[in-house]
This record gives structure tokens, C-alpha cells and sequence, in this order.
């Protein structure tokens, strides 16, 4: 009987410890719902009628057509997309290649050579990046104005009349590297606040020793602070990159995409494609392909970083 006891005993206290646990995951999940109901109505099932809709010829009128990746095919077909495609890997490229060693140099020296204007220096860098894009596009298109602009004007009082005929917007060999410009002037000041929090967080000591060790401040960025902050710099690459393959706005307001389609990007072509030709289906497959690279790009990067034991 004792042994019977015991066992109820046991048998009920391992009972009551289940009821208790699901209790707990009942009264966890209350709270969670919620945020798994914005989850869900806002993002997860987005998705899904988006890859559904890539899939079907649907103009918003009249019946949706299934038409399976006649969508995809059409669009590797279609000038404006090409471009957009080969213009966002560029700005890609081109924004880790130029505007993450920029910051890194800007958020290093501020760093290191610590002075009375490090503070202002610091909110001046980040003010461009809170900027709504429409002001940014707006000091973008002041600069750039063939008659007025800045540039025209500093030509013209200093008589450098060669400088005065380049159409920086209107050109389709360098509008490109206008709207870079612009975009580089108001993205960096955020890498470089981040990078900056990342190496005052080196422990000082280290800068110390390598200074007794008879390291200059540049051999101390190359040996000690890059590889410390190797983590940080590839999250603002993955950032960098799935910013330039979404990136719409800038090029959108200081040319629309042309000359032709040499600023044109993916986005804008989605919204080209869904909104001004009413081509909701091959909209969505341009969508479907953004959200795709992204993904792709997001977890080769840290399944590399794991690989190489960065991610600790």
C-alpha cells in the first residue's frame, strides 16, 4: 500500500507539474496572439497572395487567369526589369565597395582622435540619414540643376565652363553616380554611428598595449579594431545590400528611373509594372524575385559567418 501511495503520489505530482506547464503556454500564448495576428494578417499572408498573384495574368479587371511563370519569363524579356536587375546589383556592389570603408574611415577617426566638435561632427554625419528622402532628393536636384544648381553656380563664378555643360541628371553615363552621390552623402551617417558604438566598445586597454608595442593608430584599425568589429561590418553589408536591391525612392524622385532606364530599379519597375500598366501579376513576380535575393543573400552571409566561427 505504501508503495501504491508512493506512487500515486508521484503519479500525481507529475499530473499536476502538466497541467501546471500547459497553464503557463496557455497564459504565454494569451499575450503572444497578438503580435502572431499582425504576423500573420500583415506579412505571412501578404507573401502568400503574392506569390499566388506571380503566378496569374491579373490586370484588376475581370477574372484572374492561372499562367504559371509566364509572369518570370516575360519579365527576363523586358528592358526596363534587365536594367533594374543589373542596376540594383551595381548599387550594391558599389554601396559595401565605397560606403562602408568611408564610414569605417569617418567612425574610426572620430573614434580615436576625440576632440571638443566629436560630439557635433557625430550629429551632423547621422542628420542627413533621418531626412525624409523627398528633402534629400530635393537638396539632390538643388545641387545638380543645370542653371542654378550649385554646381552651375560654382562653375559659373569660377569660370569653369567644362563643369558647367555636364548634365548630371540627364547624362546616362553619370546619373548614376549623381544619384550615388546623393545617396551616399545621406545613408553613411547611420553605418557610421554604428561602427562608431561597436569600436569604443574595444577595450581600451588593447589600444594601450599595441601603442607600447609601437603601433600607429592605422596599424591599430588594421590588426585590432577590424577584426574585432568583422561581425558588425558584415551586418551593414547584409543591411546595405537588401536596402539596394529595395531601393526606390532617390532615383524615383530626382529622375524616375531614366534617363531611359540607366537609374531604373527593381521597385521601380514593380511599380511600374503593378501600378502604371496595371500588370499586377508580373508586379508581383518582380516582388517575389526582390524577396527571393534578399533571402538568398541574407542566409549565404550567415551561414558563412557561421562557417567561419564569426558568430559567437
Amino acid at each position: 500500500m505504501k508503495s501504491n501511495a508512493n506512487v500515486s503520489i508521484f503519479t500525481s505530482g507529475v499530473k499536476y507539474q502538466l497541467k501546471r506547464d500547459w497553464n503557463l503556454i496557455i497564459f504565454k500564448s494569451i499575450f503572444l496572439l497578438p503580435a502572431l495576428a499582425f504576423l500573420v494578417i500583415f506579412m505571412y499572408y501578404p507573401i502568400e497572395e503574392t506569390f499566388r498573384l506571380s503566378m496569374m495574368r491579373a490586370t484588376g479587371l475581370g477574372d484572374t487567369v492561372f499562367i504559371g511563370f509566364d509572369n518570370y519569363l516575360r519579365l527576363f524579356k523586358n528592358d526596363e526589369f534587365i536594367a533594374g536587375f543589373i542596376n540594383v546589383f551595381a548599387w550594391s556592389f558599389w554601396s559595401v565597395i565605397i560606403q562602408i570603408p568611408l564610414a569605417f574611415f569617418i567612425a574610426f577617426s572620430l573614434s580615436v582622435y576625440k576632440n571638443k566638435i566629436t560630439s557635433p561632427l557625430r550629429a551632423v554625419y547621422y542628420l542627413a540619414n533621418i531626412l525624409p528622402s523627398a528633402i534629400t532628393a530635393m537638396l539632390g536636384r538643388f545641387i545638380f540643376a543645370p542653371r542654378y544648381g550649385v554646381i552651375a553656380t560654382i562653375s559659373e563664378k569660377f569660370n569653369w565652363t567644362w563643369l558647367g555643360k555636364i548634365d548630371f541628371l540627364g547624362d546616362t553615363n553619370i546619373v548614376f553616380w549623381s544619384i550615388f552621390t546623393v545617396a551616399t552623402w545621406a545613408y553613411t551617417g547611420f553605418g557610421i554611428i554604428y561602427l562608431m558604438a561597436n569600436i569604443e566598445q574595444i577595450p581600451m586597454e588593447l589600444r594601450e598595449a599595441a601603442e607600447l608595442d609601437g603601433a600607429n593608430k592605422w596599424q591599430y584599425a588594421r590588426f585590432i579594431v577590424l577584426p574585432m568589429i568583422a561581425y558588425p561590418i558584415r551586418i551593414l553589408a547584409i543591411i546595405s545590400t537588401i536596402g539596394s536591391l529595395k531601393l526606390f525612392d532617390l532615383p524615383w524622385m530626382l529622375t524616375g528611373g531614366g534617363p531611359g532606364y540607366s537609374t531604373s530599379t527593381l521597385v521601380i519597375a514593380l511599380y511600374k509594372q503593378g501600378f502604371v500598366n496595371w500588370q499586377y501579376g508580373r508586379g508581383s513576380a518582380i516582388g517575389v524575385i526582390i524577396f527571393l535575393l534578399a533571402l538568398i543573400f541574407a542566409v549565404t552571409q550567415f551561414s558563412l559567418q557561421g562557417k567561419e566561427g564569426s558568430v559567437k
